[in-house]
């Protein structure tokens, strides 16, 4: 009688031991997914649009180095490159639905001539400081119109 009950226990025993590796292989895939699904909701790209009043580009110390953004009059906008002091450098953008360009000094104040390699000296701005803005347009339109002038003289 014992031999009979000693292996009822150790069938019983066997039985449970079985029952306890099955769960822990269930919590185990159980994590892994839990786990797997975190990464790839993490990894979705949750849209193409991104949308903001002001884009500001800081480097390492914090400063401002470039903005995408409007004007404080709301009147223009302008992607403006800003050099270690702060002081904008370049400037380009539109206003009043004309093109803008502006190059600055150190100062802050926008320079008489534009740079390149083959740069002429060619004012920018009028005798105010005020930058001189032609339309995109127009400018093209002229562009064209002289290229076509120039041919018809060739002949």
């Amino acid at each position: 009688m014992g031999d009979e009950r000693l292996d009822a226990i150790v069938r019983r025993v066997e039985i449970l031991e079985a029952e306890v590796r099955r769960w822990r292989r269930a919590a185990t895939a159980l994590v892994l997914a839990g786990a797997a699904m975190a990464t790839i909701g993490a990894t979705i790209p949750r849209g193409r649009i991104v949308e903001a009043r002001k884009f500001v580009l800081s480097d390492a110390a914090g400063r401002v180095r470039a903005e995408l953004g409007p004007s404080d009059n709301e009147k223009s906008i302008a992607l403006r490159f800003k050099d270690e002091a702060g002081s904008p450098r370049l400037t380009l953008g539109v206003e009043d639905e004309s093109s803008l360009l502006v190059l600055s000094d150190k100062t802050g104040r926008p320079r008489p001539r534009r740079a390149g390699s083959r740069a002429r000296r060619r004012a920018t701005h009028d005798a105010a400081g005020r930058p001189w803005r032609h339309r995109v347009e127009g400018a093209i339109a002229r562009r064209r119109s002289w290229r076509a002038g120039r041919r018809a003289r060739r002949g």
